[in-house]
């Protein structure tokens, strides 16, 4: 029988599930490309925002935490934009401005931290 792989030992692996991958806590368990991507997947969230006529948007980001880095940008321009963020629950953000963006015209990116 093989043995158990580790660090310094060639061996057997189990393959981590994406919600053993994403809370970031076994060390017994290998992350395949495919895991590391769900992985990567359920720590960011992006979207477009604006209408041309509200100034405040709720954002559902469902990344489970208020430890989230949240940077604005114009689509149109790509120079980053400056706005009120409130991390008002552990799912969403609020985003305030003082004019209205245009249609789908700021990009919302949302990182979680751990």
């Amino acid at each position: 029988a093989e043995p158990d792989a580790s660090e310094t030992v060639k061996g057997i692996v189990e393959l981590a599930t994406t919600a053993e991958a994403t809370t970031g806590t076994d060390t017994a368990r290998a992350v395949t490309p495919a895991g590391l991507a769900a992985f990567g997947a359920a720590r960011s969230f992006a979207t477009s925002i604006g209408d041309g006529s509200a100034t405040s948007y709720t954002v559902t980001h469902n990344l489970g935490t208020k430890d989230v880095i949240v940077q604005l940008y114009d689509v149109s321009t790509f120079d980053t934009v400056y706005a009120d963020v409130k991390r008002n629950a552990n799912n969403t953000v609020l985003v305030e401005f003082t004019s209205a963006p245009s249609s789908n015209d700021i990009r919302v990116l949302v990182t979680k931290i751990d």
